[in-house]
């Protein structure tokens, strides 16, 4: 054979080989290839090459799937596609069958499994297989074109319980007062009226029903009252034309005022919030909690809403999905109502707090700062004029003295230092010394109230008789180090998580001088506490020396006391306290009934001002030990000032 016959027959055999296996790659193609790469292109959002997958046959273009599955996924809250087994029904040469199945996670609702068919074709043998369109994505049986919905189903908010189980937060009913601008007759008395019965100023309620754009047929709110004040101003106010009332659901605060600092309020949410508790699926405009426990204890009192997922066809609207809303925990507190109130009562309109301890356990019984404000006012938004006043106010209304306000605990800490140095056996209750009427550090002189001079007495008296010069002795001898430490294990130097904002107390740098040193052992220099602190001072010496796990939340985790203090020092101490108010700066308790046993304090400031103390623990008829401690800022003296108010407020729980 001549050689260019030779090279015509290799390449035609040639030719046929690739011919042939090209043949053969066609027929033996796999449809699954094409069915797993468009799921996985599915799966992905990737719809430009979804498009690229289908058959010449109609169907939709990338656009048209990417907006239908955005419908879906953003009415399901999508998370995630789930892709499942893909299973083959049927083949022939030009058409294939397959089961396919995936799953739907969404952030609302349970999974979502869907199963539907895949169908693919090719023109021949030679040609690839493509896709072809069921219009049966997202959802099978509803098309393309359907549209689907979430609706968000609220739940109810839980209530704020007392010791007792009586509610301080709850379901309730408010009446906005308010007028209707064309039904005002005469403006003059309509807005004496409503100064005098509502303190609203005549300029304010002009502001409000005269605002451009207000019409005259509305009725333009002016205040929200409670139903008890609504009952009281109602026979004064409807008689005036253009006066209305509109009694709304809302939450309420029964206790307004005297609980406000504990319950908070309730307000629009904010932003920050949004962003910082995505969990919560808080929505723009949604009405939370704001302060107080309505906001520590938001997540648990507000609960979980619940959604339900629509899709509709023509019309027709089908439920395919539901996840129920979870309605908020009742929130339980420690504190007795009787006793709150009658707390907030004594104080009257005093600067100033009043705190009483169990002081076996550490639940707080009564937490009362002074002045306050009414929570109910926030309820429905409270106005800007508002809000301004309360935020502005010199008196600081919405400030939580008895926890956030740290002051000079002044003699009262006297019984810290005297403690520790008993304890630490540097001295006892019968050490002697004597008092000249000054006592000179580095320089600097430490003198007694009102200059007195007390001679020849002890420890005991030096406690009794609140005498400065030995108690910064008692400190200078006891060192910097041991005051600091045992300020830390009666607990001073810490928060505690009551659910409320709560500063740590302080007790600053005693050691940077013996002078510093001096003052701090007497509860002064950079000593300061909160009047929470102080009364937990004093259940520890009506605990027999153990600190209480003091808390706010009835359902907290179970803790136990830490010891302080010895048996033998609580009672050295207790000895000093009662002889306190049977003789000493006290006696304004004395003939109660009960054994009383505190310590007063008058806590000097900067100028003239003195803040007031007043603190101890007793025990009740009913046998149950209080620790206590009330504040009178700016008060003067504490034997004058603050202890006759603890009487007052001991001898009203006893009655």
């Amino acid at each position: 054979m001549k050689k260019p016959v030779v090279v015509v027959v290799i390449v035609l055999l040639i030719v046929g080989l690739a011919g042939g296996l090209y043949l053969w790659q066609n027929i033996k193609r796999d449809p699954k290839d094409v069915v797993d790469a468009f799921l996985e292109d599915f799966r992905t959002e990737s719809f430009t090459n979804l498009e690229e997958h289908f058959s010449a046959e109609p169907h939709p273009n990338s656009g048209e799937l990417g907006q239908a599955f955005k419908r879906f996924g953003q009415a399901f809250g999508l998370s995630q596609v789930s892709l499942g087994d893909s299973n083959l029904v049927s083949k022939d040469s030009t058409e294939a069958v397959y089961n396919i199945s995936l799953v739907y996670e969404s952030r609302y609702f349970p999974s979502l499994p869907v199963e539907t068919n895949l169908r693919l074709t090719r023109e021949s043998i030679f040609a690839p297989w493509k896709v072809t369109w069921d219009d049966n994505l997202p959802l099978p049986d509803y098309g393309l074109e359907a549209t689907y919905a979430r609706t968000r189903q609220e739940p109810k908010r839980g209530q704020i319980l007392d010791g007792n189980g009586q509610v301080l937060a709850g379901e309730g009913s408010l009446v906005a007062v308010g007028v209707q601008p064309d039904r005002i007759t005469d403006p003059d008395t309509l807005l004496a009226v409503l100064e005098r019965e509502l303190g609203l100023s005549p300029e304010y309620v002009r502001r409000q029903y005269e605002a451009p754009g207000v019409q005259g047929h509305w009725f333009v709110p002016l205040k929200t009252l409670k139903e008890t004040e609504y009952q009281e101003v109602d026979p004064v106010l409807r008689p005036i034309p253009g006066v209305f009332f509109r009694r709304m659901e809302a939450r309420s605060y029964p206790e307004g005022d005297s609980f406000a600092h504990i319950t908070g309020y309730l307000g629009e949410v904010t932003a920050a919030m949004i962003e910082a508790y995505p969990e919560r699926e808080y929505l723009s405009g949604e009405i939370v909690g704001r302060a107080g426990l309505e906001q520590s204890q938001d997540d648990r009192l507000r609960g979980r809403p619940g959604y339900r997922f629509y899709v509709e066809v023509e019309g027709n609207r089908t439920l395919l999905g539901e996840k129920p809303a979870k309605d908020g925990e009742d929130v339980g507190i420690t504190i007795d109502r009787g006793m709150q109130e009658l707390a907030y009562d004594v104080l009257g309109e005093r600067r100033g707090a009043l705190v009483v301890l169990d002081a076996q356990t550490g639940a707080i019984l009564a937490l009362a700062s002074t002045p306050s404000y009414d929570p109910n006012e926030f309820v429905g938004g409270i106005s800007s004029q508002r809000w301004q006043e309360l935020s502005t106010d010199e008196d600081l209304p919405m400030f939580n003295r008895a926890l956030q306000g740290l002051y000079p605990p002044g003699s009262v800490f006297k019984v810290v230092t005297v403690a520790a140095a008993l304890d630490h056996g540097l001295y006892d209750a019968g050490s002697s010394f004597v008092d000249t009427g000054e006592l000179v550090v580095q320089g600097n002189i430490v003198r007694n109230y009102q200059r007195q001079v007390f001679g020849e007495h002890n420890l005991h008296q030096a406690v009794v008789e609140s005498i400065n010069t030995t108690i910064a002795q008692v400190g200078l001898d006891l060192g910097a180090s041991q005051l600091e430490e045992y300020f830390n294990q009666l607990g001073l130097g810490q928060s505690y998580p009551l659910g409320l904002p709560m500063v740590s107390g302080k007790i600053g740098t005693p050691s940077r001088s013996r002078v510093a040193l001096a003052w701090s052992s007497i509860g002064q220099d950079q000593v300061l506490l909160t009047p929470l602190h102080m009364a937990q001072i004093f259940s520890v010496f009506a605990n027999q020396g153990v600190v209480p796990p003091v808390h706010l939340l009835a359902d907290g985790e179970e803790a136990t006391g830490t010891s302080a203090l010895s048996p033998e020092t609580v009672l050295q101490v207790n000895g000093m306290l009662q002889d306190v108010v049977l003789q000493g700066t006290g006696t304004a308790l004395r003939g109660l009934g009960i054994n009383v046993y505190g310590k007063t304090g008058t806590a000097e400031m900067v100028g003239d001002e003195m803040h007031a103390w007043f603190a101890g623990h007793t025990q009740l008829p009913s046998e149950q030990r209080l620790a206590f401690a009330i504040l009178v800022e700016e008060g003067g003296v504490g034997g004058q000032a603050a202890a006759p108010l603890m009487r007052e407020y001991l001898t009203r729980i006893m009655q």
